[in-house]
């Protein structure tokens, strides 16, 4: 789930003479094979935009009304808000067929799961550090947000208020969820404490020109499988799920009620949906699938990741975002405007 630029980067990846799907979703989060085989097999073309956070494509859409594209990559706290704003459409189950191979559980984290989005990947966040300029590691959020002086400039944390508010709440013992006035401010105390630390707040490029390749940074807030895409060119990076337990995400696609090529969009969640499929892009991004059919095609490798598939204890002390309060997200928000804009 790789992010380009705040402003929105428009990418055709191959122009065809039939119709156009503009996607909204993060970086290198599907093959390019699979765009090919979809575009070759639909006469069609994916136009891809990609957003840094889920926080910047929320108020991207927002400025317009949800408008402007025909599928969109959302987390699962927003499928709810999504749908009560009438951005997003109700999925078409008589042409989405292949969602009979998505297990309940990803399709039923929240109440409107089932009936307007499509689970794509799950996976943690935790912290990626280099272990050859930073030998002592980390295990706990809390070495990351009260970080040695050693850590000056070299650490770049995600600029998402509501992930950063969640992982601060965490290092102290408690709920990513918390709604406690107390203990948010306990913890923005801790976040502004920590900004001389911080390099910047957004996202490393997922290749040869990334960050934590050129030794600019040291540890970063990153999503796991993200990780292990920069682990190919560079083992010495390293993943900690934190002792005090990670943030579980999965993603969701859907389509947006504004769409004029809705049929198309169907067919594209049937067509990624379809197990051989869902099993490439598995292994091609390195997340887990919701997909069983696919679980049964991936590799033996991949299934043993500790880092795609975390232990039970590990997932048992990690936590999902859930919705808030409108109260609590303007105040989160207020939060994550200081840190990243002051």
């Amino acid at each position: 789930m790789a992010m380009v630029s705040v402003v929105a980067l428009m990418v055709a990846m191959n122009a065809s003479a039939g119709d156009t799907l503009k996607i909204f979703t993060w970086s290198e989060y599907i093959d390019p094979e699979v765009v090919l085989e979809f575009e070759e097999r639909y006469d069609a073309k994916l136009k891809f935009t990609y957003f840094e956070s889920d926080q910047a494509r929320d108020e991207e859409l927002a400025l317009s009304a949800g408008r402007g594209f025909d599928l969109i990559m959302i987390n699962d706290p927003q499928i709810d808000r999504y749908a009560r704003r009438g951005w997003i459409a109700p999925i078409d189950e008589d042409i989405v067929r292949n969602m009979r191979h998505i297990e309940d559980r990803w399709r039923k984290n929240f109440e409107d799961d089932t009936s307007y989005a499509l689970p794509y990947f799950w996976g943690t966040m935790g912290i990626a550090y280099r272990s050859d300029l930073y030998p002592d590691g980390f295990t706990t959020w809390k070495e990351l947000l009260e970080p040695a002086e050693s850590l000056k400039q070299k650490i770049l944390m995600v600029n998402d208020s509501r992930e950063l508010m969640g992982f601060a709440l965490k290092s102290q013992g408690y709920s990513a969820n918390s709604r406690n006035r107390k203990e948010i401010e306990e913890v923005t105390q801790i976040l502004r404490l920590q900004k001389p630390y911080v390099l910047t707040y957004g996202y490393p490029m997922l290749d040869e020109t990334s960050v934590m390749l050129d030794g600019t940074i040291w540890a970063a807030a990153m999503y796991s499988g993200d990780v292990l895409m920069l682990q190919e060119i560079d083992d010495r990076i390293v993943y900690s799920l934190p002792e005090e337990g990670g943030l579980i995400w999965a993603d969701y696609l859907t389509v947006a009620q504004s769409s004029l090529n809705k049929k198309l969009a169907f067919e594209f969640l049937n067509f990624i949906n379809e197990p051989s499929i869902a099993a490439r892009q598995a292994e091609y991004v390195y997340y887990a699938t919701p997909n069983a059919a696919a679980m049964e095609l991936v590799s033996q490798e991949y299934l043993d990741n500790p880092v795609i598939f975390p232990s039970a204890t590990d997932l048992e002390k990690s936590e999902y975002l859930e919705p808030t309060p409108p109260r609590i997200r303007k105040k989160i928000n207020v939060v994550g405007t200081e840190l990243f804009y002051q």
